[in-house]
């Protein structure tokens, strides 16, 4: 009943809220604040938040609560309604989709909450509903403190062809593969890394930017069209910040 509800407020939200349809930053709007900390909800939609707490919901009841309280505590959405659409469509059942995808997006934080040194989510996770959920005070307190060093906000406030829900996706599993499982290991300077991944159809290529505080990593790529290593272009420029180098 409460997922039912969910989407029934979802699919509300997508029909109605989305009149204030999220703008494409401009260059004065594209690095976040260096002061904010962790995720902040004050600029999601309606439709953005039911959204997210329909995922929530459903990876809580079909993956796992330490991958839910990632998405609630760590990521942010920012999408139009095409691509959320192409994101929470139950007939995708492929890594692609957004349920798919969670699983790989959360182990690269784990693995990522581990190198930085605040714990071993996944051992926590155990092999059972049962180890999970008498470990999850322990889970929740390292999340508490890794909320604070990392977050994930996705944007993509554009139409959604399949090449660019491609993309949208592509973008933020290159930060995440980066900072969560390549060699040699990534590690902020300032000892805080929170991502803005843009998925825009005025960007023309790669870019990463980060802020003067070595905090705010701000990081954008065409919505419509792929360009020639744009993978490795993420990931170079984010080690520009990478204090393992």
């Amino acid at each position: 009943m409460r997922r039912a509800l969910i989407s029934l407020a979802f699919t509300a939200c997508l029909t109605h809220a989305y009149a204030q349809a999220i703008k494409t930053p401009t260059s004065a709007q594209a690095t976040p604040k260096a002061a904010a900390p962790a995720v902040s909800t004050a600029t999601e939609s309606e439709a953005d938040k039911a959204g997210k707490a329909e995922l929530v919901e459903r990876v809580f009841t079909e993956q796992s609560y330490l991958y839910s309280q990632l998405i609630e505590k760590c990521f942010t959405f920012k999408l139009s309604p095409a691509c959320w659409a192409k994101f929470s469509d139950p007939a995708n059942t492929s890594n692609q989709s957004g349920f798919g995808a969670m699983r790989y997006w959360c182990r690269f934080v784990t693995a990522y909450a581990k190198r930085e040194g605040l714990g071993d989510l996944e051992a926590l996770k155990g092999n059972s509903k049962e180890e999970e959920k008498d470990n999850r005070p322990q889970m929740d307190e390292i999340i508490k403190t890794l909320r604070e060093k990392f977050s994930l906000t996705v944007e993509a406030p554009t139409n959604c062809t399949t090449k660019g829900y491609e993309l949208m996706m592509g973008y933020p599993y290159e930060v995440l593969d980066r900072i969560g499982e390549r060699s040699p290991y990534w590690s902020s300077k300032s000892g805080e890394a929170h991502f803005r991944v843009i998925a825009s159809p005025s960007v023309k290529d790669i870019s990463v930017r980060i802020s003067p505080d070595g905090k705010q990593f701000t990081v954008s790529g065409p919505a419509l069209v792929e360009t020639v290593n744009q993978g490795s272009n993420i990931q170079n420029g984010l080690e520009r910040a990478n204090k393992n180098r």
